[in-house]
């Protein structure tokens, strides 16, 4: 234990410094597979470069999200290559996989988020490498679960109808998280609003969100009343800019959400591509909570030992 955590102060000394300076050693081994003393360097370097908030953190945490992050990624590539040979993808297709994420993350172009990155020395090959693990991933959940689906159209038309012609639309982040056995949810939901209130939600997301989203804080972009189904709609129509929900009870663990802001808009009802818009934001609700339900339940039988 003693070693450990010289091992961890020392890792830590060099945590924003140069790669070349850290010994490589290896720290985790998930199942066959090795995560080593730089790659939690790289990884950190990643999450920083995302998400600068990241640094309010002390470094013992944003070790963790850096730690749990690659013990993810690790499973998930394990568990895709049951399935196929190699994790590739179009070069072209990732090309704007790539394009669309710098988007998101408010840049204005493909080279300006090339130049961001390298600023961190991070090379244009590790988010290809993370956006097609992704992408496989998601394929592999829509193979095994899209036959359990579960979508009402006639329901979908009715609460779109409903809204009128002025709607809101919600600028979302949020965090997803579960229990381990013999846990309480009272004390988990304590301490993940202790988080937020000392460092904010985006935050309390990298720390605590077993979510996708978690890298970027949680954040969802915006979402229009129309596009959220009846429960989640409920429970945010009341909340004011700057609060977030109770927990909400979702498949495989429970939802957090926060209104990071408000705005009213017109509709310009096609009521068709509105429905065919919710069909495939409702799918994409319903794969998710399969995904977690998928990754909790092999995560089990993967065998994780920290050196």
């Amino acid at each position: 234990m003693f070693l450990k955590k010289v091992l961890f102060i020392s890792f830590f000394l060099l945590l924003f410094s140069n790669v070349n300076a850290i010994e490589n050693k290896i720290l985790i081994k998930v199942d066959n597979k090795i995560i080593t003393s730089i790659d939690i360097f790289k990884e950190t370097q990643y999450l920083i470069a995302i998400n600068k908030d990241i640094k309010k953190l002390s470094k013992n945490k944003i070790f963790e999200i850096a730690k749990n992050s690659l013990i993810k990624k690790t499973i998930k590539q394990n568990e895709i290559l049951k399935f196929v040979k190699d994790i590739n993808l179009d070069e072209k297709f990732t090309d704007e996989l790539i394009k669309s994420n710098s988007l998101k993350l408010g840049f204005s172009s493909l080279n300006d988020f090339q130049k961001h990155l390298m600023n961190f020395d991070i090379k244009i090959e590790t988010l290809r490498e993370r956006l097609t693990t992704e992408v496989l991933w998601n394929e592999l959940i829509v193979k095994k679960y899209s036959n359990q689906l579960t979508i009402d159209k006639e329901r979908i038309k009715k609460e779109i109808l409903s809204n009128g012609k002025k709607i809101k639309s919600y600028l979302l982040s949020e965090i997803v998280f579960n229990l381990l056995m013999g846990s309480n949810i009272e004390e988990k939901f304590k301490k993940i609003e202790n988080e937020i209130s000392k460092n904010g939600f985006d935050n309390a997301a990298l720390i605590y969100s077993i979510s996708d989203s978690s890298s970027s804080g949680g954040k969802l972009g915006w979402i229009k009343e129309t596009s959220l189904n009846k429960v989640i709609k409920e429970k945010i129509v009341n909340l004011k800019k700057g609060q977030h929900t109770q927990p909400i009870v979702i498949s495989g663990g429970f939802l957090l959400l926060k209104v990071e802001d408000i705005k009213i808009i017109d509709q310009q009802l096609d009521l068709q591509k509105e429905v065919e818009k919710r069909i495939i934001s409702e799918k994409n609700q319903q794969l998710n909570q399969f995904s977690l339900m998928y990754y909790n339940k092999i995560k089990k039988n993967v065998n994780i030992d920290e050196l």
